[in-house]
């Protein structure tokens, strides 16, 4: 098998067909990264995971080789994720209009998991799950997320507090 370097460095000297390989060596982990940052929606995690890719490739020649080209995926699927949620509330919110509003029906046990994080806004879900989830270190996530080691330990608790008084 062959590394994500050696697929990189092939995609770039314009084998771009190799960047295949690469999206179906993380597809599945892009796509439920995005259902734990979105809480279950299905399309909007569809979209990170598209989006990501795409961005991705579009800037694969600036990735620095001696990284981890899924950890710095990661950090773009975070930014994807940041930048929908901008989108979303700069319109006008279903609950505000009184339309109905649709649940996904996912597989068994995913549920739980999404019920149990709605209560935390984007930031804190997407925090939450890259630590708690994705077993990422605080300074991994401060990095993915551009913030200060420090305030992500204090987001980190405020996003526990809150799943313990939502769940007490």
């Amino acid at each position: 098998m062959e590394s994500d370097i050696d697929l990189i460095n092939k995609a770039l000297s314009g084998g771009s067909h190799h960047y295949g390989v690469l999206i179906q060596r993380y597809s599945d982990y892009l796509f439920g990264l995005g259902m734990r940052l979105t809480a279950g929606n299905r399309a909007l995690a569809e979209d990170i995971s598209q989006q990501s890719f795409l961005k991705s490739y579009t800037y694969l020649a600036s990735f620095d080789r001696t990284k981890s080209y899924k950890h710095w995926l990661t950090g773009i699927a975070v930014n994807c994720f940041r930048d929908a949620v901008k989108k979303e509330q700069a319109y006008t919110g279903l609950e505000t209009m009184n339309e109905p509003t649709y649940t996904p029906e996912l597989e068994e046990g995913g549920s739980e998991f999404f019920r149990l994080i709605k209560p935390l806004d984007p930031e804190h879900r997407s925090l939450f799950t890259l630590r708690y989830v994705y077993d990422h270190s605080v300074d991994e996530i401060a990095e993915l997320t551009q913030l200060n080691a420090g305030t992500v330990k204090s987001k980190l608790s405020r996003a526990m507090e809150v799943l313990r008084q939502c769940h007490a």
